[in-house]
């Protein structure tokens, strides 16, 4: 069965790292940003492919010490090109398939880096992603142990190391080209999540319960699921920390002008207490990532509205790792509306209890506010947010500046008369 086929990912190379103490685990250093990263931030990751004939150096017992020659495995079995820039390739778009997801739905950024140094694959001395030179990531493949019965597809490294090897003894695996190439691209977008850190995780096999990250292919689904979201976004935030970030006021995520109709933020994580399907073009996911984490939402009113502000935590429960496992109950979160400053308290709730609803009911003139969320525990916790409100009135200054000059023209025709 094609969806039992094992996963590799590396551990033994980065004791300090293993899959036991994985958690936190992430990229605290890459070619654009530099070092100095920590749980939460927001970080652009290169990556890109060695060129055929770059050293593997085998990570388990049985596998090929061959070069590597995954370019002409993609170029034979899915098609080819000439040039030597790799953009030109019909497989190029289903790499960055998955760069560009992992991205759509955490603070992960993504870049292609074309240059390659040529260095040897290996789990000791990798060279550190540069600019112009080396990828974070680095892409391989060569022969690791055949295409019959249960057998590693792929294998990666964790931070800070990233690279991949692909076993190019599957050929009718990932030159199949159903539900285009499901079947390569969930064994890369599993690959990159051990590279930016995640572990395997066991959850119900059966979908929709199943995550990208389970140890064993599952081609029910197309890409991460709600465990690898939420284990993604732990690490790097949510979408809205690229860049600047939602961290402080001057820098909130803008959910624009409020002219009656709700506005809400977060729906593709209120599943209700079932897990179901993440689709491949779901990307309203939102976190608080830890008990540090803070994000700022600004709203435009255009008018005089008795508005109601609601923050839930979301999320669904299954079975993880052996035990009961609630999305919905990894943190407290706390609410704050401020003024247009970003500094004055308007009103605030602040309930004890996870997955307590919180809510905010206030009259609100026209201008711009911001919403404060926290969290209490050190864990990530989706929410979703919403803004509703009920029109009362706007100021008509011209309509009081003709009355008034209606008054002054009445009051000099009595005068006239007398």
């Amino acid at each position: 069965m094609r969806n039992t086929l094992f996963l590799g990912a590396i551990t033994f190379a980065l004791l300090s790292v293993g899959q036991a103490d994985a958690q936190d685990d992430r990229w605290g250093t890459t070619a654009t940003d530099g070092g100095g990263l920590v749980q939460g931030d927001s970080t652009t990751v290169t990556w890109g492919f060695v060129r055929d004939g770059t050293g593997i150096d085998p990570a388990f017992g049985g596998e090929s010490s061959d070069p590597s020659s995954l370019i002409s495995f993609l170029d034979t079995n899915i098609g080819g090109g000439t040039a030597s820039d790799f953009t030109d390739r019909p497989w190029f778009d289903l790499f960055e398939n998955i760069f560009d997801r992992w991205d759509s739905v955490s603070g992960l950024q993504f870049a292609y880096e074309a240059a390659d140094s040529g260095a040897t694959i290996n789990g000791f001395s990798n060279p550190q992603g540069q600019l112009g030179v080396n990828a974070d990531v680095r892409i391989g493949g060569h022969s690791i142990d055949g295409q019959a019965g249960s057998n590693t597809l792929a294998y990666n490294y964790f931070p800070d190391h990233g690279d991949m090897v692909i076993d190019t003894d599957n050929v009718d695996d990932f030159s199949d080209p159903a539900n285009n190439f499901l079947f390569l691209r969930n064994v890369l977008a599993h690959e990159f999540g051990h590279g930016m850190g995640l572990p395997h995780v066991t959850t119900n096999a059966s979908s929709p319960e199943a995550a990208l990250m389970n140890p064993f292919l599952n081609e029910n689904f197309d890409g991460p699921q709600i465990d690898d979201i939420a284990e993604a976004q732990r690490r790097y935030g949510d979408n809205f920390e690229d860049n600047a970030g939602n961290d402080m006021f001057s820098t909130a995520t803008d959910l624009g002008n409020f002219t009656g109709l709700d506005i809400e933020i977060g729906s593709d994580a209120d599943m209700g207490s079932s897990v179901i399907e993440v689709a491949p073009d779901q990307v309203d996911f939102v976190s608080i990532d830890d008990d540090s984490d803070e994000d700022f939402l600004s709203i435009t009113l255009d008018g005089t509205y008795d508005m109601t502000f609601v923050l839930d935590m979301v999320g669904p429960s299954y079975t993880r790792n052996g035990g009961a496992y609630d999305l919905s109950a990894q943190s407290d979160l706390d609410l704050e509306i401020l003024d247009s400053d970003g500094v004055t308290v308007l009103g605030a709730s602040a309930l004890n209890g996870l997955n307590v609803t919180e809510q905010v009911d206030l009259q609100l003139d026209a201008g711009t506010y911001f919403a404060r969320i926290t969290g209490r525990n050190n864990d990530a916790q989706f929410y979703t947010f919403n803004a509703s409100g009920v029109f009362v009135g706007v100021p008509e200054p011209a309509s009081a500046t003709f009355l008034a000059l209606g008054a002054g023209a009445l009051l000099m025709r009595r005068r006239r008369k007398a």
